[in-house]
């Protein structure tokens, strides 16, 4: 408590404060910390106490009738098969913990604004207004938070709770043979995760995907950005005749849903009667198993992720050139840099400047790359080393299997909890180290 009376030091203009003033509002701040709205009350802000109180005994009551149960059964998940059912009871305890979480940070502000209006109001100079005045202040204040408090608990509904959920299902053992309320599941702790690095066939699996997934994620992003920046050059080369054909069909890849592509895609990559390889033997070549042996479905999958990809940073990175000031060529120039030098030293810099917070985005996403995946191969061709898995199955698509097809719940959740820690690690480290985030933080 002494700790959180410390913090509430106001700014530097109010270190002069009289202790005898901070006094008076750590003694009302600490009434509210007893139970809110009880400073409040000692400060003579009746209404307001009175308000700040029905929230906290409204919510000891939900807490006595419902929240303690809740919160026990989400320990338990249930005890009785066929009575109990766990999975409603680990949704309830969730929610019994977002309840409690929400008035813990309740308290806690109000034990803050009690002690803060407890120095103004000590102010000599300070003047108590009516109520009805004092009623038109605080709703000016908390306008805001009216307004905000909706979609903050429409987040906590659709997105905290799911999450938290899944989270949790990876540390219990909810699969095809636990399947409540006829049978209950157990927490079972870290054991998926064990299973997952150490489990014969599902640790081959598991590290021979992810070995795949980060080069499927460094392909999929580094060729599509380096074609469209090669393109962007060139369309901004003043020599090129007929820039506005060359760019209509450079965008098309772009403009034509992701999903038509790849089916149409898939069609011509096809081993028999595909067009590339109608193309190949037509010039004297052999065809090639594209989908049906592992490292030409790779490759195929890698060539689709350019063709559907370049698009979008070609057009961004053709714009951000024809914003580069002219001068520093020139400039340049004059001290005998070639066009190669120009482009190293001068275009790539300010371009890296600008799109690399949306190329580490790019990345993040190719991590996840599920619909490329799925509609071109499906994971094939078969890998008799995988479990439930396909030579060409990523984490993503992996999880997708493990949990539709063979109802393995609980894997699912841990290499879904496994994904967001890469991704969430490896995104806001390489976010932190661009020029463009090192100068947004120095400014601000």
């Amino acid at each position: 408590m002494t700790k959180l009376f410390h913090k509430l030091e106001l700014s530097d203009k109010e270190e002069n404060i009289s202790p005898e003033r901070k006094k008076k509002a750590a003694i009302a701040a600490g009434a509210s910390a007893l139970f809110a709205g009880a400073g409040y009350i000692v400060q003579k802000e009746y209404l307001r106490g009175a308000l700040y109180a029905l929230v906290e005994a409204a919510f000891i009551l939900l807490f006595i009738f419902w929240g303690k149960d809740a919160i026990a059964g989400f320990f338990s998940l249930g005890e009785v098969p066929m009575r109990d059912h766990s999975l409603v009871f680990l949704v309830y305890g969730i929610l019994a913990f977002i309840v409690l979480g929400a008035f813990l940070v309740f308290w806690a502000i109000g034990i803050i604004e009690t002690y803060r209006n407890g120095i103004k109001i000590t102010d000599e100079n300070y003047e108590r207004p009516s109520r009805k005045e004092a009623f038109r202040e605080w709703l000016h204040e908390k306008t805001h938070v009216l307004f905000l408090a909706p979609g903050v608990a429409a987040i906590a509904l659709v997105v905290l709770i799911p999450l938290v959920f899944s989270i949790c299902i990876a540390f219990t053992n909810y699969d095809a043979s636990h399947q409540p309320p006829r049978v209950l599941i157990e927490w079972v702790g870290m054991q998926n995760f064990k299973d997952l690095l150490t489990l014969g066939s599902y640790a081959t699996t598991f590290f021979g995907i992810l070995g795949w997934t980060l080069i499927w994620t460094v392909c999929s992003s580094v060729f599509p950005y380096g074609l469209g920046i090669l393109l962007a050059v060139l369309l901004n080369n003043p020599r090129l005749k007929g820039k506005k054909i060359y760019k209509t069909i450079f965008i098309l890849p772009w403009a034509i849903p992701a999903y038509i592509s790849l089916l149409v895609l898939q069609t011509m990559f096809d081993t028999g009667y595909g067009l590339i390889n109608q193309i190949l033997e037509l010039f004297g070549g052999s065809g090639v198993p594209w989908l049906t042996q592992t490292t030409p479905a790779r490759c195929a999958l890698i060539l689709v992720s350019v063709w559907t990809g370049f698009s979008y940073p070609m057009m961004l990175s053709e714009n951000i050139i024809k914003n580069i000031d002219r001068e520093i060529y020139e400039a340049a120039a004059l001290e005998g840099a070639t066009g190669a030098k120009a482009f190293f030293h001068i275009t790539l810099p300010l371009l890296m400047f600008s799109i690399s917070p949306i190329f580490i985005m790019s990345l993040a996403g190719a991590f996840n790359n599920f619909n490329t995946i799925f509609l071109l191969t499906g994971g094939g061709p078969l890998n008799l080393d995988y479990q439930s898995a396909g030579s060409t199955d990523i984490l993503i698509t992996w999880l997708f299997k493990m949990t539709i097809n063979n109802n393995k719940y609980n894997f699912g959740a841990a290499i879904s909890l496994i994904l967001f820690i890469l991704v969430a690690i490896f995104s806001i480290f390489q976010l932190r180290k661009t020029r463009a985030f090192k100068e947004e933080d120095n400014n601000a």
